[in-house]
């Protein structure tokens, strides 16, 4: 029931808004992004109305889950700079990376950060491992774009590249 509480939500969502708000003027990407795990397999997507704790369905999946086992590789899906790591209460181990252009990667629930704040990390490089930390019922995946702020369906940026 905490991790569904307006009091623990909110705090974290400002939390998100406040990295991935920013522009940076250098655009470090280039071409599609790469699949972040190295076992893609798509158990939740982008958009999915969800419902918690027997609840209204007045929630929405924000990015989107990859299945496997606890500890499986996860990579940079295109190059940036690392602007967040640390565990959140709701995404749990959590790392943020700036593309570019107002473009933010998350990739959360981990079981361990191969990077920190500050680095500059490549498309395809190792910077954690899947887990099952914050709101979870197992190790998983999650993995969100964000433009500006707002959530976007990752899977656009696996089939095409942008602008």
């Amino acid at each position: 029931p905490a991790t569904i509480d307006p009091a623990i939500v909110d705090p974290e969502e400002h939390l998100i808004e406040s990295y991935t708000m920013n522009f940076t003027a250098d655009r470090y990407w280039s071409g599609v992004m790469t699949c972040p795990s190295f076992y893609c397999e798509v158990t939740a997507g982008f958009g999915e109305r969800r419902s918690y704790n027997d609840g209204a369905y007045t929630n929405f999946h924000a990015g989107i889950d990859f299945g496997g086992g606890e500890g499986l590789d996860i990579y940079a899906s295109a190059d940036g700079v690392v602007v967040y790591t640390g565990l959140l209460e709701i995404r749990g181990n959590a790392t943020i990376i700036d593309h570019g252009w107002g473009v933010y990667t998350g990739y959360l629930h981990q079981s361990e950060f191969l990077v920190k704040t500050g680095d500059r990390v490549e498309k395809g490089q190792l910077i954690g491992r899947v887990g099952a930390t914050g709101r979870v019922v197992g190790p998983h995946l999650h993995w969100e774009i964000l433009i500006g702020g707002v959530q976007v369906d990752p899977m656009d940026w696996l089939q095409q590249a942008y602008p």
